[in-house]
């Protein structure tokens, strides 16, 4: 099927994958992944899409599968502490987050931001839980988060950290060895501290990055 144009579209277009009438529905993102999302009386449907429309695959996940779902303003994938510029402000107003979780499944964020000729495209996520909460009002709620994602554990961050540690240590080593005239000595003290440094600063982000990638955690 051909790449949408507008709401209008949007609307046929999933409303003929479902084979059901869609209630509220919206363009977003989980993760790297285009996802057409439309509510139906009985499921949340998703139709996954290529960047030029192609359908790539389709789910549809019956409400009473569903643990819980809810909507929130902003990117609910993405820590407060890496939305500080101006630019990530303004990308912030402009994007709306549909939170759900799968009885068996991971927590999965839904963005959906403005987009051109499909109105108020990053509203969807709250037009989809108004319409969910006059179905299924027990559905509609938010957790604690903290305890939903899956915890860090202290071995697997140190793991991460000594693996970054060790691979940055001999990268940038390497590299000052070539460029600085003190010799080896000089080039791994400088090198074994900026790779820790790195190690310190990206070994507790990684779960976040693989978030904030996948749309999923």
């Amino acid at each position: 099927m051909a790449q949408v144009k507008n709401s209008d579209e949007l609307r046929v277009r999933l409303q003929q994958a479902a084979g059901e009438d869609i209630l509220a529905f919206g363009w977003g993102v989980l993760g790297m992944k285009n996802v057409f999302a439309g509510l139906t009386p009985s499921a949340l449907f998703l139709e996954f899409v290529s960047l030029t429309g192609k359908t790539k695959d389709m789910r549809r996940i019956p409400f009473e599968e569903l643990e819980f779902i809810y909507a929130v303003t902003g990117d609910a994938s993405t820590p407060k502490l890496m939305k500080l510029s101006l630019d990530s402000r303004i990308t912030e107003a402009m994007t709306g987050t549909l939170l759900y979780k799968e009885n068996s499944g991971t927590l999965s964020h839904i963005l959906f931001r403005k987009m051109p000729n499909h109105d108020t495209n990053n509203k969807a996520p709250f037009r989809i839980i108004e319409q969910l909460t006059a179905i299924k009002p027990e559905l509609v709620r938010m957790p604690d988060i903290k305890t939903v994602r899956k915890p860090q554990s202290k071995g697997g961050c140190i793991r991460r950290f000594a693996l970054i540690s060790l691979f940055l240590s001999i990268v940038f080593t390497v590299i000052f060895a070539i460029t600085l005239k003190e010799g080896f000595g000089m080039a791994s003290i400088v090198g074994f501290s900026i790779g820790v440094l790195f190690g310190v600063i990206f070994a507790p982000m990684i779960p976040v990055f693989k978030r904030m990638f996948t749309g999923q955690g």
